[in-house]
């Protein structure tokens, strides 16, 4: 009897290798940009340690999409450990093996960085985009096997979502155990929701669509970063920027936070009075910059080279000199 318990043993072993307190999964963020024709960048950062006796040979993942385009150029690590990139299709998109050439080796840990484009992943429907990014947990690979990973008691797993240019978020939801908050802003010109902590198992729902408001918000943002790299070119050449920079403040404040917050609001109306004070603020940076440029402005050493320093004084000694002879002269025949 003991003898069949230990070969028991031993099967359970050999088909289970490690177990998941042996694999912990430290840090799992998904960073997920959605362009204009709706296909999707993912970047993922992960870290997990082996904390058992099994080396690693790498992780899988799915990505809930009709194709993915990753390679092994894709991938950065520390250490470095090389890698093959499998994939399959599998009920709910495509099935990523990462495969190591060198295992991660017991008491180790592997810190990696790898970026994806997939289709399919997003919908794109006229203006209107939506997407469902599940926040599954990848699996650690050991001698063949998928094996889950366990989780430390403050695991570092978060999301970011970048919509689209000019596309304003209507709607948010993410299914999860607990309830979780997120931050909405505006980063050049694209909207970025943000979620600073969430559970493996969560799964996020965004749906946006274009607005014309928001682009008109961006365009004056870039406008304004135009003029603030003239204003600089200008100051290095010597010129006075000083009228010019405060019409550019004046812009900012009106654009990037008296038009931006009555938009979070919805206050449409206030935005388009605020971004009309910010165009107005930076033509008038822009006049001035203008006018700097057309003023001439004469070196001072030129000033005094075209004057002769001294000519006249040595003129004026040569006079008085000239008249004491002549005076002498006359005094001698006297």
């Amino acid at each position: 009897m003991k003898k069949i318990i230990v070969c028991f043993i031993i099967v359970l072993l050999m088909a289970f290798p490690a177990s998941a307190g042996e694999v912990s999964l430290n840090k799992w963020v998904l960073n997920v940009t959605i362009g204009d024709d709706g296909m999707v960048e993912e970047t993922i950062q992960a870290e997990f340690e082996n904390s058992g006796t099994t080396s690693i040979d790498g992780f899988s993942f799915v990505v809930p999409a009709s194709g993915v385009v990753i390679g092994s150029d894709n991938i950065m690590s520390i250490p470095s450990t090389g890698t093959e990139v499998k994939q399959q299709t599998i009920p709910g998109g495509i099935k990523i093996s990462i495969n190591f050439d060198r295992p991660i080796e017991a008491g180790m840990k592997w810190n990696g960085r790898l970026s994806l484009t997939a289709q399919n992943w997003a919908v794109k429907e006229g203006p209107d985009y939506s997407i469902i990014i599940p926040v599954d947990a990848p699996k650690a690979i050991i001698a063949g096997k998928e094996v889950e990973f366990s989780l430390p008691s403050d695991p570092e797993i978060r999301s970011q979502v970048f919509l689209p240019k000019a596309v304003n978020v209507t709607a948010v939801e993410v299914k999860s155990k607990d309830k979780k908050s997120y931050k909405k802003l505006l980063q050049f010109d694209k909207m970025v929701i943000t979620w600073f902590q969430l559970n493996l198992g969560d799964e996020i729902s965004i749906k946006g669509s274009y607005s014309d408001i928001l682009k008109l918000i961006i365009e004056t943002d870039e406008k304004s970063r135009q003029i603030k790299e003239r204003i600089k070119n200008a100051r290095e050449a010597g010129q006075d920027v000083s009228e010019a920079e405060s019409h550019l403040l004046n812009a900012e404040e009106y654009n990037n936070n008296q038009a931006l917050q009555s938009f979070w609001i919805n206050d449409f109306k206030v935005v388009q009075e605020y971004v009309g004070y910010a165009n107005d603020e930076l033509n008038l940076a822009e006049k001035s910059l203008s006018e700097q440029k057309e003023t001439e402005v004469i070196p001072e050493e030129t000033e005094k080279s075209n004057s002769v320093p001294g000519f006249g004084g040595a003129g004026l000694i040569l006079i008085i000199c000239g008249y004491c002879i002549k005076l002498r002269r006359k005094r001698s025949k006297l």
